[in-house]
């Protein structure tokens, strides 16, 4: 199927590696061009040099520090220069410095969670409005997280900044719907990609158990919340992400969508 997206450009933040680096694989091989960002410029060429060479797709590639807003400002006077224009804007930023309970995290920890996690997604849209305004196909995809709305017992900052993204891509969607701006929000469960290797890290500290032994136990809780059984990668994310930029999602707007092989509890 021809979503359509050939001659679009999309801005895929995050886009060194795991989801977000599968976003702009996806959004390129559906002939858009593609702008990725990050803090890691070497992944990111090496990424470029990938599409470029699968894809006959314009590819822009900046470094960048989200928790800075002069960064920011500066790789988009670079894109105004390079590209000119942005269709859509897929917000997958979203990390934090430290693990930790409740009672681990100090005040820092909070403050930079939602720096990086949430006002990334503030700080990206606003930036691309000029654009989205002009564009007859804008969409925004802001990439949350499961535990946005069903959150476990651990990483309270970083749920807590998840949450907020949720809210306010509601609030989004009804203030940008008028200018024909829609936008959606993807949850994923937990992935085998991206943040992987640092949960498995992270587990096998806090249990005192192997590396090897931990990813054993994270997947097997992971695949059991699951009646699919399995756990999902990146790619899954990509594709609802391209549906949902296309017109074939046009009467889509204000929506969250999880990609968690039915872990979520209820229908609604």
């Amino acid at each position: 199927m021809d979503l359509g997206l050939g001659g679009k450009t999309a801005l895929i933040t995050g886009s060194s590696r795991g989801i977000g680096r599968a976003i702009a694989l996806c959004l390129a091989r559906e002939g858009a061009n593609v702008i990725i960002c990050g803090r890691k410029y070497d992944k990111l060429l090496a990424l470029e040099e990938k599409i470029i060479s699968e894809h006959n797709v314009i590819v822009g590639s900046y470094k960048v520090d989200a928790t800075i807003p002069e960064s920011i400002e500066e790789m988009f006077i670079n894109v105004k220069r390079d590209i000119g224009h942005i269709d859509i804007l897929v917000n997958n930023i979203g990390d934090i410095e430290k693990f930790g309970n409740f009672f681990d995290l100090d005040d820092n920890d909070w403050i930079n969670a939602y720096n990086l996690t949430f006002m990334s997604m503030v700080r990206f849209s606003k930036k691309t409005m000029p654009w989205l305004k002009k564009s007859s196909q804008a969409s925004i995809i802001n990439i949350c997280s499961l535990v946005a709305h069903q959150p476990g017992r651990y990483n309270h900052h970083y749920v807590a900044a998840k949450a907020a993204m949720l809210a306010v891509s509601k609030q989004m969607a009804n203030d940008l719907g008028p200018m024909g701006i829609r936008v959606n929000v993807i949850c994923p469960s937990t992935l085998k990609d991206g943040g992987w290797a640092r949960n498995v890290k992270d587990r096998a500290n806090r249990d005192n158990i192997s590396y090897t032994e931990a990813e054993r136990v994270i997947e097997n809780e992971a695949k059991a919340k699951s009646p699919l059984d399995k756990i999902g990668t990146a790619d899954h994310v990509a594709a609802l992400v391209a549906v949902l930029a296309s017109d074939i999602s046009g009467f889509s707007t204000g929506h969250c969508y999880n990609v968690d092989g039915g872990i979520t509890r209820s229908i609604l």
